[in-house]
């Protein structure tokens, strides 16, 4: 009888090992396949835009994906007016800032961030993004601690792109809350971007941020409750558009507001998305739609999206089964 039972409970065993083993290779089989972009088309969007996937910058056009650089370490492009685009390269531990041409050549290396003597020397670079006319460089960099190489306090610094000219330490980050990102230089030399603070409960805080001259104190223009940050400005500068997340961990929303750079204030924003782990907002070239990164499912990888900037919300999914780069906005603009 013992022998009889030993046997029973030893083929309940296998057949229950075989069953989790088919089970998982079902639930695998049935997982969300993901592709390079330049394997899928979509439906087209006016003008051409660029994404970033696993190290590569993908260019979209005509509803077509081409990959444009090796998968490298490449993220967070933006425009140069002179049509190429600067964009980020990162390694280890290090990161620089180079321009390419559209179709992605790179045509010169802006920065030079790898230290000879030590790695703690190293620097990085992140959010790269030309004043409107051309004359200077913002982006993010670590100025480094005296009294610790290894604390990371981003500061926004400014390059003229005049041979000789130095960089200017732009803002004034809050101690270690990480720093300043995600600059967006104005036509009349300010400055917005994404201010971090930590209040007397130790929690850490993000607003958009305004300056109007490098070293000035500068204005929030969101409260510290909203969580706002990562700003998109619309081409007339009329509109902002930015991710709060108003406290949750597990989603945010793209809200739209008026903005008044004169009186460095904005209008009451408007949701346009709710609900998804909204991402990195960039308007169209006639700022009627705003493209924006988000996972299609709860815990999915981060595909593209748009919504119109104004009126009734009209969120259209334009990809479904890649794995974009949430730090990298899209960069979407006329031809």
């Amino acid at each position: 009888m013992r022998w009889a039972i030993g046997v029973g409970l030893v083929a309940a065993m296998l057949a229950f090992g075989v069953g989790v083993y088919e089970a998982a290779g079902l639930l695998r089989a049935n997982q969300h396949t993901v592709h390079r972009p330049s394997e899928v088309s979509a439906p087209s969007l006016p003008g051409t835009m660029y994404v970033v996937q696993a190290g590569a910058i993908y260019r979209f056009q005509h509803g077509s994906f081409q990959q444009i650089t090796s998968e490298s370490g490449w993220m967070q492009p933006s425009t140069a007016p002179d049509g190429q685009l600067v964009a980020v390269r990162r390694q280890g531990n290090y990161s620089d800032l180079y321009l390419l041409s559209s179709s992605g050549k790179t045509t010169s290396q802006l920065s030079h961030n790898a230290s000879t003597r030590a790695v703690e020397d190293n620097h990085w670079a992140f959010y790269p993004r030309f004043s409107p006319d051309g004359q200077s460089l913002f982006y993010d960099f670590d100025p480094k601690d005296a009294f610790s190489s290894y604390r990371i306090d981003l500061a926004i610094f400014v390059s003229p792109m005049t041979p000789g000219s130095r960089a200017q330490e732009f803002t004034n980050p809050n101690d270690y809350t990480g720093g300043d990102v995600q600059p967006v230089p104005m036509r009349d030399g300010s400055l917005i971007y994404t201010k971090f603070s930590i209040d007397d409960s130790f929690q850490v805080h993000s607003q958009v941020w305004i300056q109007r001259r490098a070293g000035s104190e500068g204005a929030a223009l969101t409260s510290a409750d909203a969580g706002c940050g990562q700003p998109a400005v619309s081409p007339d500068e009329k509109l902002i558009a930015m991710v709060c997340t108003k406290g949750s961990s597990q989603s945010a929303e793209l809200d739209v507001a008026s903005l008044d750079t004169s009186n460095l204030t904005l209008g009451s924003p408007a949701t346009l998305v709710s609900g998804r782990m909204v991402a990195s907002p960039s308007f169209s070239p006639d700022g009627k739609t705003i493209a924006f990164l988000a996972p299609d499912s709860p815990g999915g990888h981060f595909q593209l999206w748009t919504v119109g900037s104004s009126g009734p919300a009209s969120v259209r999914q334009i990809t479904s089964d890649l794995a974009l780069d949430s730090s990298s906005a899209p960069v979407w603009i006329n031809g």
